[in-house]
């Protein structure tokens, strides 16, 4: 492949599908599902079924008076707002564009990326993740860019610093199968198979205006 060939895939190929190409002398080519999962240890079945270990707040979300990036449910299940940057992949544009938009939107109020994105550790150590829209409260269950539960268990300062790493399990387990398989998700989150909802229910009890 010549560099205009390159330039050309990457201007006509979405980034989810240029991230699944591999140049080999051959060309290019697709890596197969057994290559992904001996890599990762994560079929394709798991990945798309990992939302039915995904949990939601029990309630709606409240920031909590101490710290504004804490956020507990009605059972007081604490839940850690990431940084607006850090939920670029689950926003209605491009990655991009909202990477943009959410440091822009610190200066400049109607250019703040719609979705928040929270996590909490479930009881076995792994990460349950939600996304809301901040204005109106209600989950995203839009398949390529709801919420996604983690197996990673290496992240024991999640909540304190707001994000996953970005290596580790986390990036092993978690971030390459969503770059190999896609978001092909079978449920939006725990017992709510996908398609079940026409909207996503309120899960914030404090909105922002537009």
């Amino acid at each position: 492949l010549t560099t205009t060939h390159l330039l050309h895939l990457s201007h006509t190929l979405s980034p989810a599908y240029l991230s699944v190409i591999h140049i080999t002398m051959g060309g290019c080519r697709p890596r197969t599902d057994e290559e992904i999962e001996k890599e990762t240890g994560v079929c394709r079945e798991k990945h798309e079924n990992r939302n039915a270990s995904n949990e939601l707040p029990d309630g709606v979300l409240n920031p909590s008076p101490d710290d504004p990036t804490v956020w507990t449910d009605k059972l007081g299940r604490e839940w850690k707002l990431n940084a607006e940057p850090n939920a670029a992949y689950h926003q209605p544009m491009s990655v991009p564009v909202a990477w943009i938009r959410a440091h822009l939107g610190t200066f400049i109020p109607a250019l703040k990326v719609p979705n928040l994105k929270f996590i909490s550790p479930n009881a076995d150590g792994r990460y349950s993740e939600v996304c809301a829209n901040r204005y109106t409260g209600e989950l995203v269950i839009k398949q390529d860019i709801l919420g996604t539960f983690n197996f990673c268990k290496d992240a024991p300062d999640a909540m304190i610093d707001g994000k996953l790493p970005t290596t580790g399990e986390h990036h092993l387990l978690d971030v390459v199968p969503h770059e190999e398989y896609g978001s092909e998700y079978k449920h939006i989150a725990k017992d709510i198979p996908m398609g079940s909802l026409e909207k996503g229910p309120v899960i914030l009890g404090t909105l922002e205006k537009m």
